[in-house]
Order: C-alpha cells, then structure tokens, then sequence
C-alpha cells in the first residue's frame, strides 16, 4: 500500500497527505513553493499546509515570508498514537454495551478483520486453545500463540508443517490453506474460509452447540492423528 493512501487511513486528505510528503522531501518551504512542487493549486495549497498545521503535521516559520516545515514522521507517529489511544480508551470505556441475550452467528469477512479476529480470540483465551490451519495463517498469529503458551494456556495445533513452540502440542497432517477452525476455553468458536491476501469469510459465535460441533471434529481428527502417529 502506497504511504498516500495510509496517510488518508490515518485522517489526512490526500492534498494534505501530498503537501506532507513534498515538505518532507524539501525541508521548509512557502505555500507558492509547496504549490510549484506538489502541482497543487496555489489557493488550495495554503488551505492544505493550514489543515496539516492544525492536525499537528505540519509546523508555520513566521517571517517576511511564511514557510512551512514539516513535523518529523517520528514524532508524528508517536503524537497520533498518543491522540488515537486516548480515543480508543474513551470509546472503550463510554460506548454502551451490547445487551445481546442470543448467541447469534455472526460472519466475519475480509483477511484484515478475519486476522483480527483471529488474534483477538487467542489473547482473549484463559485456559486452552485449539486451532486447525495451514502454516501459511498459522505464521501469521505465531506471536500470539507463542504468548499464549507463555501464560501457561494449553496449546493443541493442527497444521501441515512442523512449528517450535514451546509446550504446544502440534499434529501434523495435509492441509490445504483455507480452512480454519479455532475453539478457546470451550466457549467461542471461529471457522470457516481464511486464506491469506485473498477473500476470507469465517462464522464466529458463543453458541455452545456449534462450539460442541467443531470441538468433536477437532477431537476426532487429533485422535486419527494420533492413531497414526
């Protein structure tokens, strides 16, 4: 992904993503001269370097001739991780919270929010967790499983390659990348398509009667498994 497009994911436009990255590349520079550079219009040029000062981007160097210089990318950073963590925590601890009764089957789509998921549910987990997939996604959330294994959970992985972790338990069988099948503490189950870069599409749920279901299957095939090992 190109660094335009996530400048504008973190809440720049794109003419401020731009006017960003040409002071970066100049140093400091008047609006005419951002304006020259960039090929943006003169007058939406200072409109722009206006918005990147107001968003904390962008610094004013009063003079004969205003000039703009650019906040560094460290610094940037570190000040919208700071803004971004205050507002999750105010979302964490002011959005209301679901009054959900159900245990619905919820579908979850997209690598990104499939992984996400994915990861969530191994932090989240306080006792086990068992988990069938193919290396390829396995390596993805290898640094979550390996914590869980720190924090003393049981870990029982069925995978297509051998992979060192620690006091996990690891079946070895073919697997196609795909499927994916996840159950933690015997509560939550996530299962369906994950292939990674490529459209995914997962059911995630708390109800106990699919999480019986998938955590049946996941036992049959450990103890084939085993029968054969």
């Amino acid at each position: 992904m190109e660094i335009v497009e996530i400048l504008i994911k973190a809440g720049f436009t794109r003419h401020e993503s731009l006017l960003y990255l040409t002071l970066c590349q100049e140093g400091e520079l008047t609006g005419y001269e951002a304006a020259k550079i960039s090929g943006i219009s003169r007058s939406n040029a200072y409109l722009t370097l206006a918005g990147l000062v107001e968003k904390g981007a962008a610094w004013k160097i009063d003079g004969e001739v205003v000039r703009y210089t650019p906040v560094p990318p460290q610094e940037l950073c570190l000040n919208l991780k700071r803004e971004y963590q205050q507002l999750l925590d105010y979302i964490e601890a002011h959005a209301p919270q679901l009054k959900q009764e159900s245990d619905p089957f919820i579908t979850i789509s997209g690598d990104i929010q499939v992984r996400h998921k994915v990861k969530n549910i191994i932090n989240e987990a306080e006792k086990r967790i068992y988990l069938s997939l193919s290396n390829t996604e396995l390596k993805l959330v290898y640094e979550e499983l390996q914590a869980a294994v720190s924090r003393g959970l049981k870990v029982v992985l069925i995978t297509d390659q051998l992979i060192q972790m620690g006091t996990a338990t690891v079946y070895l069988t073919n697997k196609t990348p795909g499927q994916i099948r996840l159950i933690a503490d015997s509560t939550v189950v996530l299962t369906g398509e994950w292939v990674s870069n490529l459209k995914a599409n997962c059911i995630y749920s708390k109800n106990q009667i699919l999480v019986a279901l998938i955590k049946d299957s996941l036992t049959n095939e450990i103890e084939l498994l085993g029968r054969k090992g």
